[in-house]
């Protein structure tokens, strides 16, 4: 009599690397990260495997499944910042014949173009080069900022371009002004004031190289110390890295609205973001 195999799972099931569960990206993932990624695998089994990358899921999906409304679109930022998925296009609201959901990408599965049969894994560069505790702290760090990233920047409530409000901002060449009683916080750096003088970042004892600009264009005593305080809000080393790859304009409005004390979370947690996809493209 042949012996039966103690190992077989009877139904579909999703499987998950040990190394993956062990990263310090998925040790920090909160509840609703985690009910979240666990939906889009559903949907990619719902495709019979297929279609990673093109996976439709819509607010009210997450919402049967058991995440909170308010929780979606925070869930949706942190387990893309910390590397296990991708929106691949963004949803847009409105009425039924114009809205349309996310299309999302599991990282640790493969594309259906992929020959190799294996995903990107950008969740394997979250702390890379850290261990222990330094290696969860920064992984927790990059989870409460992308936590805060502000509805907007996300999902089906996206403007109809479905892009951010910096990105937009960039495009018009001008400057979002909140509604008469809103934070001021939500202002997003751009500027259409171009003929200003081009200032840029440098940090403390060095200068960033600007070829033959006048002296007059160099950034004034009082900027060094803006840009040395929105650096440090941004996570010291990279933070200067970040404002040194910023356009001109972006800069000046990012340093007036320091200067204001105007420049809040959101702004900050998007430019984190965007320098972290960059250096994990």
């Amino acid at each position: 009599m042949k012996k039966r195999k103690n190992n077989t799972i009877s139904g579909q099931f999703s499987a998950r690397l040990i190394e993956m569960q062990a990263s310090p990206a998925y040790r920090v993932l909160s509840l609703a990260a985690h009910r979240l990624i666990s939906r889009i695998e559903i949907e990619l089994a719902n495709h019979g495997g297929n279609d990673n990358g093109r996976l439709p899921v819509t607010f009210d999906d997450f919402q049967e499944y058991g995440i909170d409304r308010h929780s979606i679109a925070p869930a949706i930022n942190e387990a893309e910042a910390l590397g296990f998925i991708e929106v691949t296009e963004r949803g847009r609201q409105g009425q039924a014949n114009r809205r349309r959901p996310n299309y999302f990408r599991l990282t640790y599965r493969p594309l259906p173009t992929d020959r190799k049969g294996d995903g990107t894994h950008e969740w394997r560069r979250i702390a890379a080069g850290l261990e222990g505790e330094d290696a969860l702290d920064e992984a927790r760090r990059i989870a409460k900022l992308s936590r805060q990233k502000t509805d907007s920047l996300v999902g089906e409530i996206t403007r109809d371009s479905g892009d951010s409000p910096l990105k937009q901002a960039t495009n018009r060449g001008k400057t979002p002004l909140p509604e008469s009683g809103k934070n001021p916080t939500t202002i997003y750096i751009s500027g259409e004031d171009t003929e200003q003088p081009r200032r840029e970042a440098r940090p403390p004892h060095g200068a960033v190289a600007s070829g033959a600009a006048a002296p007059s264009n160099a950034p004034t005593q009082r900027d060094d110390i803006l840009h040395a305080t929105i650096a440090a809000r941004l996570g010291g080393a990279i933070g200067w890295q970040i404002l040194q790859n910023l356009e001109p304009d972006h800069l000046r409005n990012l340093t007036a609205l320091q200067d204001r004390g105007e420049l809040g979370e959101p702004v900050l947690v998007e430019l984190r973001l965007a320098h972290l996809k960059r250096k994990a493209a």
